[in-house]
């Protein structure tokens, strides 16, 4: 017994010492995610109220397109879609075109040569761009009838719109159209003919006042296939040119027909 009382004694003493853990108190955090959803829940309530006071409807449009569409959070650059249709910004600066039509109306009134001819120049703008109407009369001042030869008022009136266009980027097409005349003597010239060589005479005259060949997207020959006066297939009005100074997004980049015959090929006059 004394024997195993000592070898008890000489066995080393092991102490456990147990460490109880600390609860948190009941002031957690589960407050602020309930506060975070009263915030949220809030801030949708006043975003729909502001969305149902809204008077515009395109504040209502846009906001409904913001939330239906998953762009916006691939870093869009904006919610509001632009306004289509409107030549002027939102801060009312005027556009570009606008102001192209503004300079060349006044120095067509400012020659004393060209001014009579505001009433045969119609100015337009489309979702094209500046549509420039230039409509012959009846006693032609453009066009000699059945001719594609453009005649010298014609001529200064589309140097004064190259004049205008040399600041300018835009690209433009060029129309040609004709009234319902037909040829009588030429069965194979017909006004298809020659409303493309109305348009690609006027091209080649603005080119050589100094418009640059890039800057042409597009000639083309309408006949009498889009009269000015529907009413009156045979009036003068139809006779005309029309010239489209193109918006940027719309400057795509086209075969222009230089191959049709030019003014020197055409039959007698």
């Amino acid at each position: 017994m004394r024997t195993n009382k000592r070898q008890e004694e000489k066995r080393p003493r092991v102490i456990i010492k147990k460490v109880h853990a600390r609860h948190a108190g009941h002031s957690g955090g589960a407050w602020k995610v309930a506060y975070a959803d009263f915030v949220t829940a809030m801030m949708a309530l006043f975003i729909i109220l502001w969305v149902l006071a809204a008077s515009d409807n395109s504040v209502r449009t846009g906001l409904a397109q913001y939330f239906r569409d998953p762009g916006i959070f691939q870093g869009s650059p904006g919610i509001l879609p632009h306004k289509e249709g409107g030549v002027g910004d939102a801060k009312g600066k005027t556009h570009p075109l606008e102001e192209l039509q503004g300079r060349l109306t006044r120095e067509i009134q400012d020659s004393e040569e060209l001014a009579s001819l505001l009433d045969q120049i119609s100015f337009e703008m489309t979702s094209e761009g500046l549509k420039i109407e230039l409509r012959d009369k009846e006693n032609p001042l453009f066009f000699d009838l059945s001719s594609a030869e453009l005649r010298p008022v014609l001529l200064k009136v589309l140097e004064k719109i190259v004049r205008q266009l040399s600041g300018s980027p835009h690209r433009i097409s060029i129309g040609g159209h004709t009234d319902a005349r037909p040829f009588q003597d030429n069965s194979f010239y017909s006004n298809w003919e020659l409303s493309a060589a109305r348009a690609l005479n006027a091209r080649r005259a603005m080119e050589r006042f100094g418009l640059g060949q890039t800057r042409v997207e597009k000639v083309t020959g309408h006949a009498d296939q889009s009269l000015a006066v529907p009413k009156d297939p045979l009036d003068p009005a139809n006779r005309r040119i029309t010239i489209i100074v193109l918006q940027d997004q719309l400057n795509r980049r086209s075969i222009t027909p230089d191959s049709l015959p030019s003014s020197g090929g055409l039959p007698p006059q």
